[in-house]
């Protein structure tokens, strides 16, 4: 392997982006594959993340990044790239914004102009990684051949800042303490934890930070991962259904944020994608199904092969809250129960799939202008005990997820549907005090199969402190209210969920 770093790569600006490159024996040329982030490029993985044993480790590996041994082996140069601001990299932070991307877009063209390669430049990585690949390929450089996008959100303000409109500050914490505070290089810049507070609607700030993915046209291998419920799964789905690629492929795994994406059968299906559009091996893709889903049975996975997401044939049925359960059919009478609020179905006598997206249509009432309503389904064994999902870190986490704050119910009619609500998050609209409210509230893409003598559980709750960096509990933007929840007659809340039938 031939190793160049510390290389400055010249910028529309002129301020440098400096870059490593693992290089093939040979002259070449050679695809290429490349990422930028703000969590240094040449900082060894155990200096950053010593916890994590489940990945192939040499004094070349850094997080979230493809193996530079790996690929070079198999003819790829690698490129890792100090966003502006941060390592290597001089100049003003400017996080996911306008500027980063467009860092990305002049080092994706440096490279493919390069006497080693061979013109053509993939973007690969987890997370952010896989974030600034949407975000370049929105700005369409030339030399852009393909974006692998692996567990990295698309739409800042709904999947990273402000889920359901509650600020996400466990995480912006955790995360910039530990990721970006080590790797920064000076002042210059906006610090997340004092900017993202006071942007608590989407506005110019959180725009100029979503890809529009109308404008991704590359071609797109786009894996989610049903655990990290608060950071990268709806982006991933969202990503791969909205974007413009004629030549898409989504894959929906199971396993902690990071193993995954470094397994035998993951660099076998990177390797043949990139084959296929930086080499002009068409036959490499032959056989790939559009989708690939490991569905969740308890604790075990079957992966499932399929041609869209949600899935064809689904069956969109209608679990009715009542006083005492969740049912399929609706209640007798009208009736209330207290926020918050704990409701299981009866065990299933035969096999349950629910795999796809998820919405509860809730009617709330308040003595408050405001609330904050926190949904999670648990897939219960037959003994009542939650058998969880498999978290980022490894931890166990409920089955799925959903937040809404009540004054951001508003929806958009052409981007909704029924089981994903869209929500304008760009005005409040206070409730009137004591009059029943319905709130869509989106719950993110899950894959629960309940066995006989199984039960779901539907978890109506006031706060996530619980959640440790996945909570929302910022003392400022926080919006705690006792609330009624209404159920039957013309307030009938319900469930919707994606039934997926037997064979």
């Amino acid at each position: 392997m031939q190793i160049d770093r510390d290389v400055a790569v010249p910028t529309r600006d002129g301020s440098p982006i400096v870059v490593d490159v693992f290089r093939p024996e040979g002259d070449g040329p050679f695809p290429v594959i490349a990422s930028i982030s703000p969590y240094g490029k040449d900082v060894h993985w155990p200096d950053r993340y010593p916890l994590y044993d489940l990945v192939p480790q040499n004094e070349h590996m850094v997080w979230e990044t493809p193996d530079p041994v790996w690929w070079t082996a198999r003819g790829y140069a690698l490129l890792r790239a100090d966003t502006r601001g941060t390592g290597g990299s001089p100049g003003r932070l400017d996080l996911y914004g306008p500027q980063d991307a467009e860092d990305f877009y002049d080092v994706v063209e440096w490279a493919a102009g390069r006497p080693w390669s061979s013109g053509r430049v993939a973007s690969s990585g987890i997370s952010w990684l896989a974030m600034m690949g949407w975000r370049v390929a929105a700005l369409r450089p030339p030399h852009l051949a393909a974006v692998i996008a692996w567990e990295g959100a698309t739409d800042f303000y709904r999947e990273m800042a402000y889920q359901g409109g509650l600020y996400a500050n466990g995480f912006v914490d955790f995360w910039w303490d530990r990721q970006i505070e080590p790797q920064r290089t000076g002042r210059e810049g906006d610090d997340w934890r004092e900017v993202l507070p006071q942007h608590p609607l989407l506005d110019d700030y959180h725009r100029a930070r979503t890809t529009d993915l109308d404008r991704v046209t590359v071609p797109v291998l786009s894996a989610a991962n049903w655990g990290p419920l608060h950071l990268h799964l709806r982006g991933n789905i969202e990503g791969w259904r909205r974007a413009a690629s004629t030549d898409k492929w989504l894959v929906v795994h199971t396993g902690t944020h990071i193993d995954p994406y470094y397994a035998d059968w993951a660099q076998e299906l990177q390797l043949r994608f990139l084959d296929r559009f930086l080499r002009d091996r068409p036959e490499r893709m032959d056989g790939v199904p559009p989708v690939q889903l490991a569905v969740r049975h308890g604790r075990d996975v079957v992966w499932r092969e399929a041609t869209d997401f949600p899935l064809p044939g689904t069956r969109w049925r209608e679990l009715y809250l009542d006083t005492e359960q969740l049912d399929w059919t609706p209640p007798g009478a009208a009736g209330e129960i207290d926020h918050p609020a704990t409701l299981e179905t009866a065990p299933v006598d035969e096999p349950l799939e629910l795999t796809g997206p998820a919405a509860l249509r809730l009617w709330v009432s308040s003595d408050q202008d405001d609330l904050d309503v926190f949904v999670r389904l648990q897939h219960l064994d037959a003994a009542g005990d939650p058998i969880p999902a498999i978290g980022p870190q490894g931890g166990p986490l409920p089955m799925a997820m959903g937040w809404l704050r009540a004054s951001h119910r508003e929806t958009d009619a052409e981007l909704s549907e029924p089981h994903r609500p869209w929500h304008r998050h760009d005005r409040e609209t206070p409730l009137v005090p004591g009059e029943p409210t319905l709130l869509e509230i989106e719950i993110w893409p899950t894959s629960i199969t309940l066995a006989p003598g199984e039960r779901l559980r539907l978890e109506l709750l006031t706060e996530d402190a619980d959640m440790g960096m996945m909570a929302h509990t910022h003392p400022g933007l926080r919006r705690p209210a006792a609330a009624t929840i209404h159920v039957g007659g013309e307030h009938a809340s319900h469930l919707l969920v994606p039934v997926i039938p037997a064979g």
